[in-house]
């Protein structure tokens, strides 16, 4: 089985964790593929897919939807599992539901057999200055809120439905 790992990062935290993804599904003996969607990967040519976003504003990143958009009938194709990645998931308020995943999949013809809002971190020197300043304004916890071992933990329990 080959499965696309492919991920849209603004600020490097989702790549961080799709790269978690790859090596747990490696080291259960799938061969896995990373990519980050900036580079248009192609899903026809694997058997499943594992596919990741950053969240900003409540919406997942521009050049992930428009890639999934692209590529719609090839994921509708085959197992697909979603994951995003917000600053906004290390409160366990927001933690299960993410109004920029539910919005994507409301609109989009993908139906994946897992979904998962990740913890990722908001780290100033990392976002743009107008980000910076609204982030601010709004209080937003600071600081890397990634938990890998659940990251991985995931990847393991979706392999599986990946078939």
């Amino acid at each position: 089985m080959s499965v696309l790992v492919a991920y849209a990062t603004h600020s490097g935290a989702t790549r961080s964790l799709a790269e978690v993804i790859v090596d747990e599904l490696i080291l259960a003996g799938t061969e896995a593929v990373l990519h980050d969607i900036a580079a248009d990967p192609d899903p026809v040519g694997h058997d499943a897919a594992v596919i990741g976003s950053g969240i900003r504003m409540d919406a997942l990143e521009k050049s992930f939807q428009d890639w999934a958009g692209r590529h719609a009938a090839a994921l509708g194709a085959r197992p697909v599992a979603l994951f995003t990645c917000s600053g906004s998931a290390a409160n366990p308020a927001k933690a299960e539901r993410q109004k920029g995943t539910e919005s994507f999949l409301a609109r989009s013809p993908i139906r994946p057999v897992a979904v998962r809002n990740f913890p990722g971190w908001v780290l100033m020197d990392r976002i743009p200055l107008a980000e910076r300043t609204l982030l601010r304004a709004m209080r937003t916890p600071i600081g890397d809120f990634r938990d890998l071992d659940a990251v991985a933990a995931w990847a393991r329990e979706v392999r599986p439905l990946l078939r």
